[in-house]
């Protein structure tokens, strides 16, 4: 049944085939040869399995052709009648021999409008060969002919073979991207008024300059949209200046004014797709190494949040052991009292407040509890951040800090710490800082500045400040942010992120 149904869908891929081609030919001329991209198209692109039933459809649409003109026009019997048999698969070697050498279609992809020029080369050489053993039309082999016939057929196959290059190497649910769609259109615009203008025109050089000036759009779509916009580009001026060639009912018909914009356009399709290909080559190694780039300030943001997390632990647990030690003390304390050492209790009491201050402050320079709570606004104007930093703090803060993740929080936090490392000592600092949204993007825009009237000390540049500017540095650049010291007293940065992040972080 499986195989009864593959045979039923092959002769309706031949019935298919034969009705194209008849079609085709039916709007075809020398000079713009549409049969030959239909052949080449479907040989380079389906499979090997469906070649046998495209020879039948190949040949029952030559058949079609060539039979009525044994009798019309005195043709060789044997030509009309073998001809149509053999032309496909001599034709067939060339696409053959392509694609065992080039399994991969878009390593070889720079190359291909080469390969379709020799292939359609290759078609003329096939069917004029055809021709001389077989007693055809023999009047039409000369060198004049055999080129004319070559870049007909190379340009009719141009507008088969791009269109389903594009379909085969599809990455979107429609057949082009949108944006390629709306700048195809604008495209086509400017093909159409050229054309116009061309045919209103009286002929001559005015008519071949508009004429070749269809390729500019092809050329605007191919830095827009590299090998994509440049197949789009050529099949459009290809069409429209086939468009402009005189629909004569005589074998033979020949123009050579647009002959000559033909071999232009031809020549303007092989360097615009090259173009194309190599500018989609250069930006998918811009898009790997942007990607690359990515993953590693991926990680970097998640060692960061890894060693936060690793802190918030750690203090929990000396939270939890000072609880411990809190109550310990407590129950000595009771204990003295009650045998009435009420000097040694009120004594352990007093230690025991300054110790508990201490470890409030060793617990805040390791990890801001108070930033899960409150956010990073409540974290800066926190005391035990005062403390942390041995100065008077100002703040100035604009925006909802806990609109940004815990993570773009936390590395904020470090960056001021980092700042007020760097700037000179002092008694009192400023902290000025806003929250932005913009273009899916948020984030905090800080700056830090020492009161130039109560400096203590300045820093000594060394190992520790570089270390210290070098940790800032790369924390900025994980978290796509950047610094500028606009003096020695200020310090601004800012730290930034996809408006689309979670702004919790477990």
């Amino acid at each position: 049944m499986a195989r009864l149904k593959n045979f039923a869908g092959g002769l309706l891929l031949s019935a298919s085939y034969c009705l194209v081609y008849l079609s085709a030919w039916h709007w075809s001329l020398d000079q713009w040869f549409l049969p030959a991209g239909l052949r080449a198209a479907t040989l380079l692109f389906l499979p090997f399995r469906l070649w046998p039933y495209l020879l039948i459809g190949d040949a029952a649409a030559l058949l079609a052709l060539r039979t009525p003109m044994v009798s019309a026009e005195g043709a060789n019997p044997l030509w009309a009648y073998a001809s149509p048999f053999l032309l496909m698969p001599v034709f067939a070697l060339f696409p053959f021999w392509y694609r065992r050498r080039f399994t991969d279609l878009q390593a070889s992809q720079e190359r291909l409008l080469l390969v379709v020029l020799a292939m359609a080369m290759w078609g003329v050489l096939a069917n004029k060969a055809l021709n001389w053993m077989l007693g055809g039309p023999a009047a039409y082999i000369n060198l004049e002919n055999a080129l004319k016939f070559w870049i007909g057929n190379y340009l009719g196959i141009l507008v088969f073979v791009l269109p389903a290059l594009l379909w085969v190497r599809r990455e979107f649910e429609f057949f082009l991207p949108r944006r390629l769609q709306k700048d195809a259109l604008v495209a086509a615009l400017c093909i159409a008024l050229l054309f116009v203008l061309a045919m209103s025109s009286p002929g001559g050089l005015v008519r071949q300059f508009l004429l070749v000036m269809m390729i500019v759009p092809g050329f605007w779509l191919t830095l827009a949209h590299d090998w994509r916009g440049a197949a789009v580009g050529i099949v459009m001026a290809d069409i429209a200046v086939a468009m402009s060639l005189p629909r004569s009912n005589y074998a033979g018909a020949f123009d050579l004014d647009t002959f000559y914009v033909q071999m232009m356009v031809a020549f303007g399709a092989v360097t615009l797709f090259a173009l194309g290909t190599r500018l989609s080559g250069a930006l998918d190694q811009v898009r790997r190494v942007g990607h690359a780039e990515q993953q590693a300030l991926q990680v970097a943001q998640a060692s960061y949040m890894s060693a936060e997390r690793t802190l918030r632990n750690r203090v929990i647990e000396y939270t939890d052991i000072h609880t411990h030690l809190n109550k310990l003390r407590r129950d000595i304390a009771s204990s003295l009292k009650e045998r009435g050492h009420y000097a040694a209790a009120m004594e352990m009491n007093r230690t025991g407040v300054i110790q508990a201050q201490l470890m409030d402050d060793y617990v805040a320079s390791l990890y801001p509890l108070d930033i899960e709570t409150h956010g990073l606004y409540g974290a800066l104007s926190s005391v035990a951040f005062a403390n942390t930093c041995d100065t008077e703090v100002e703040t100035r803060l604009r925006g909802e800090s806990r609109q940004l993740s815990m993570g773009l929080q936390l590395a904020a936090y470090r960056c001021v710490l980092n700042a007020m490392e760097l700037l000179p000592l002092g008694s009192r600092h400023l902290i000025m800082a806003r929250v932005w949204k913009r273009r899916g993007r948020r984030g905090l825009v800080v700056t830090i500045a020492a009161d130039p009237t109560l400096l203590l000390a300045r820093r000594a540049a060394g190992k520790r400040v570089d270390e210290i500017e070098w940790e800032l540095v790369s924390r900025l650049k994980a978290h796509d942010g950047t610094c500028r010291r606009r003096h020695e007293l200020k310090i601004s940065f800012l730290v930034s992120e996809p408006s689309d992040r979670r702004t919790v972080t477990s």
